[in-house]
C-alpha cells in the first residue's frame, strides 16, 4: 500500500458506521502513523478526508506514481 493507491474498505470493517460506505474508493493520501492511513473519499461531496486503521482498507488499484 502506498500513497496514491486507490482502496476500498475491507467487507467487515471493524467500526459498524463504516458499512455504509462498502460501495466507495478512496484515495490514499498519507500515512499519519504505523497503523493509520489519511484517504480521500473518491467522488463523494464532498470529498471526505477519513483517517482510520490500515487493517479496514484494501488495494482496489496500485498508484504507478514514483514510490
Amino acid at each position: 500500500m502506498k500513497i496514491g493507491d486507490i482502496v476500498k474498505l475491507v467487507p467487515e470493517p471493524r467500526l459498524d458506521w463504516m458499512e455504509e460506505y462498502l460501495d466507495k474508493k478512496f484515495r490514499i493520501l498519507n500515512f499519519p502513523s504505523e497503523n493509520g492511513v489519511e484517504l480521500k473519499m473518491i467522488g463523494g461531496v464532498p470529498e471526505w478526508i477519513w483517517i482510520i486503521g490500515k487493517d479496514n482498507v484494501q488495494i482496489v488499484a496500485q498508484s504507478h506514481e514514483g514510490g
